[in-house]
């Protein structure tokens, strides 16, 4: 059996080149661990993915000032701002595309709730398995494909209901 025909590098990898042809697949990894970083980014690079890095959450914030990241793997225990505090800017701030993939050490049901509560869309420990990292970075490209889907009709239909209301007041008049 070739190294394509796993499951780890056929099924999910394959689903995530399909959402390719629709966006670019790129994912900022925010760790203040630059080892961590470095071997996150190699297996993900590995797959095709294109990926930024950034050690803090203030400077995860310098790089989402640029073009939209769709998925965003975050370490909750940072200097400068931790993880938390960096999904909670980024919600506040009206982000709410990118998919946040909390990816820490912290495991207890508290920590579950407190991601979770503060904008995370999905919640992992580090000792989480390649093929279920994958399957969750599937997920979120998903939802973030979704997610502006969903956007992109609600400005049409505004678009048309501000048509049809113009419409119906020069009929009237």
């Amino acid at each position: 059996m070739q190294q394509e025909d796993t499951i780890e590098m056929g099924a999910v990898t394959g689903r995530l080149r399909a959402l390719s042809k629709d966006m670019q697949l790129t994912i900022l990894i925010v760790d203040d661990d630059e080892l961590e970083r470095l071997l996150l980014a190699d297996r993900l690079e590995a797959r095709g993915f294109e990926v930024a890095r950034a050690a803090n959450g203030e400077e995860a914030l310098a790089l989402l000032e640029g073009p939209c990241i769709p998925v965003l793997l975050v370490d909750w225990s940072m200097p400068v701002m931790t993880g938390i505090e960096l999904t909670q800017r980024l919600r506040a701030r009206g982000v709410e595309d990118s998919y946040i993939i909390m990816l820490t050490a912290r495991d207890t049901t508290l920590d579950y709730e407190e991601g979770y509560r503060a904008g995370v869309d999905d919640y992992l420990t580090k000792k989480v398995r390649d093929l279920e990292l994958l399957a969750r970075i599937h997920s979120g490209f998903s939802t973030y494909a979704l997610r502006r889907s969903l956007k992109e009709a609600r400005a049409s239909l505004k678009e048309a209901r501000a048509a049809l209301a113009e419409a119906l007041a020069a009929k009237a008049a």
